[in-house]
């Protein structure tokens, strides 16, 4: 059975490497929307990722499409990825000391049946410096994560504590993908 990763993120195909899951990467030409919650907007984008690349692609058939998508929720806000390094700096401000909540969806397209679902993690950064935010804006690795940052960057250093699941902080939340890959295919990971 083909497993098409329908994203662009080199984390999330990793992940699936790391699982011994062999995937076709097909990235999706779909503009992402925000809706009125964090949990509509992700499982949206997701669902519409996979969509996408079943009706623009037309895999074969057998194929199971899984699509992700992730943002950074503070006070009330989506914070999405950064446009340009002044708007990461702004974001990695913002964030700096505060928690936030971290949200993924996750879609699975399989047999024309739509499977979602999605996690939540909160996220609790320290209070960080103008030279941490300047070293790490200019290293140009958070310029594609949602909230400007990814967890498994060189700014670790960032997170004073986590609370759920980590691979969710990532965007590829580990549980709940196991789930809904089981639920919708009896795929087990």
């Amino acid at each position: 059975m083909l497993i098409i990763l329908a994203s662009s993120s080199e984390r999330r195909k990793e992940i699936l490497k790391q699982l011994g899951i062999k995937t076709e990467i097909i990235v999706p030409d779909v503009e992402e929307t925000i809706l009125k919650t964090p949990v509509e907007t992700v499982v949206c984008n997701a669902a519409r990722k996979a969509k996408w690349v079943f009706e623009n692609k037309k895999p074969i058939k057998k194929s199971i499409i899984i699509g992700f998508d992730t943002l950074v929720f503070l006070e009330g806000k989506i914070l999405g990825k950064p446009k340009d390094k002044k708007d990461s700096v702004r974001m990695l401000k913002d964030l700096s000391g505060k928690w936030h909540k971290v949200y993924t969806g996750v879609a699975v397209l399989k047999d024309e049946v739509l499977f979602q679902d999605y996690d939540e993690s909160a996220v609790k950064f320290h209070q960080l410096t103008d030279s941490q935010i300047s070293y790490y804006v200019n290293s140009g690795q958070n310029l594609d994560k949602a909230g400007s940052y990814g967890i498994q960057d060189k700014n670790m250093s960032f997170i004073e504590s986590i609370e759920g699941s980590f691979s969710n902080v990532i965007g590829f939340p580990l549980e709940t993908s196991r789930n809904i890959l089981k639920e919708s295919s009896g795929i087990t990971i």
